[in-house]
């Protein structure tokens, strides 16, 4: 499957999705003007990856670490990524999953943010400083 790679802009974050290295990274500013144009072909390519791990289960079961750099989200963002979330979620029966949320020390509420979407998605998070 080929890698996934944005680069970001003043209002989107950066996307680096590499199956290879089992590396998946989000990173910046989303603020997209249009979410729905922004996000689907994110999520569509999560869903394919989703596919070819069931399609071609790899024993041992291959570890990925999604890495959540955001330092700012909009609420239009905030159903993509609990859909990105939960597509992760369907992964972990597939992969040994990793979830990282960065946060920056004093930005108690992106901290609060990550904590509302890992009890929303039953996920478990490594909160990283």
């Amino acid at each position: 499957m080929n890698n996934l790679n944005l680069d970001s802009t003043q209002y989107t974050p950066a996307i680096s999705f590499n199956p290879d290295t089992g590396k998946f990274e989000i990173s910046g500013i989303s603020l997209p003007e249009n979410v729905l144009d922004f996000y689907t072909p994110i999520l569509n390519w999560l869903d394919e990856y989703e596919k070819s791990l069931i399609a071609q289960p790899i024993s041992p079961p291959p570890s990925l670490q999604f890495s959540f750099r955001l330092c700012y989200y909009n609420s239009g963002s905030v159903h993509f990524l609990i859909s990105m979330l939960q597509v992760i979620k369907r992964i972990c029966d597939h992969a040994k999953v990793r979830v990282e949320w960065f946060y920056e020390k004093d930005d108690i509420h992106l901290y609060d943010n990550g904590k509302e979407l890992e009890e929303l998605t039953g996920l478990t998070f490594n909160f990283i400083e």
